[in-house]
């Protein structure tokens, strides 16, 4: 997937921009405060239709502007072209148009253009809350599971239920029997969704140690999903989750009844990032785990492609910033052969086969 032309108007500190990056590396280079992430931003609309982690539509408007407009045209490696618009507007908040026609579910969209970003903001999946790491393993899926994908915004129904019915109360034999009913849902959801992800991170942790094994230090990754259950091998299997999640809910019957909510469920789940056998984000230093993230990030371009057969469009913002020149020299080397790459720099990066763009030399009107 390789992106020919972006345009945006009154996004970030943009005004109006157009973009044109090259085939294989495009450094885009520049100050801070010069508007480089916004550029990779915009991109990561077309692809997943938000902008980055933590910041909300509204946040990425120009100061004393009504509305925002994305315009990208991207080209398969099928060679298929692919239009997308997105405008977002106080009145009718967000559309989304692909091909010039509207779309209603902006979860259809995704997997479309494949995209793998990383911003110094995501440092949370190795540092954070157990959210941050599961949104990483479900954006990650949903971008070659259509039925993951299903699963998941089924399963988001039916917690939904449970627990409305649960903050109401069970006593009655209806919602006793309604709330039965939702167990049952729950759990086949849950063990479908689990066994998912285990798949993932069984196929994925091969790429992930060997990109990691570039970093200094020698230091062994490990990732283990921990479920409510309990700590899960990757080789479980649908039947054997299912009746695990049966039996999980059965015990849990009384306690959450009590509680008023539900207490197992992938919802609750964590992926557990180890360095040398313990855990990454309470150990490792910052920069250890910046370089952990990367590796994650590079790996799960490997893992796309090797999915879908689609190049993936690289986003990295500020990518080599605490690295040293061996481990850099690496990366580059690798991602000369990924395909289409941006990266945001505060200077150029003196290597052949890389196209450069000024933010200075770019013809744009800022915002005051």
């Amino acid at each position: 997937m390789k992106l020919e032309v972006i345009s945006i108007a009154n996004f970030r500190n943009h005004v109006l921009l157009e973009f044109e990056p090259g085939p294989s590396i495009t450094v885009i280079h520049g100050r801070n405060g010069t508007g480089k992430t916004s550029i990779l931003e915009a991109v990561h609309y077309c692809a997943l239709t938000r902008g980055f982690p933590g910041s909300t539509d509204r946040d990425c408007l120009s100061f004393g502007t009504d509305h925002f407009m994305i315009r990208g045209s991207f080209l398969s490696d099928r060679s298929l072209n692919t239009g997308v618009r997105i405008v977002w507007s106080e009145e009718n908040e967000k559309q989304v148009f692909v091909n010039e026609q509207e779309i209603d579910s902006f979860s259809r969209h995704v997997g479309t253009i494949p995209c793998v970003t990383f911003t110094p903001g995501e440092l949370s999946i190795v540092s954070g809350a157990p959210s941050e790491r599961r949104r990483f393993i479900d954006s990650a899926i949903c971008q070659y599971d259509k039925k993951y994908l299903d699963d998941m915004m089924q399963y988001r129904r039916v917690l939904q239920q449970r627990n409305a019915l649960l903050s109401t109360g069970i006593e009655s034999p209806s919602n006793m029997a309604a709330f039965d009913i939702w167990t049952d849902q729950i759990a086949l959801l849950a063990a479908k969704i689990v066994v998912s992800r285990l798949e993932f991170i069984r196929q994925f942790s091969v790429s992930f140690r060997q990109i990691y094994s570039w970093f200094p230090g020698n230091l062994e990754p490990e990732m283990m999903y921990q479920s409510s259950y309990g700590k899960l091998a990757t080789g479980q299997v649908y039947e054997e989750l299912k009746y695990y999640f049966i039996n999980r809910y059965k015990n849990l019957k009384a306690q959450e009844i009590q509680r008023r909510q539900t207490l197992a469920g992938p919802h609750r789940d964590d992926l557990i990032l180890l360095t040398d056998g313990h855990e990454t984000r309470k150990f490792a230093s910052q920069g250890e785990q910046r370089s952990y993230l990367i590796a994650m990030k590079m790996a799960l371009r490997s893992y796309l492609y090797e999915t879908t057969g689609e190049h993936p469009i690289i986003l990295f913002d500020d990518l080599f910033s605490e690295l040293d020149a061996v481990v850099e020299e690496r990366i580059i080397d690798s991602l000369l052969s990924f395909g289409q790459v941006l990266i945001t720099s505060t200077s150029k990066i003196k290597r052949s086969g890389i196209e450069h763009y000024s933010m200075q030399n770019m013809h744009e009107n800022k915002v005051d």
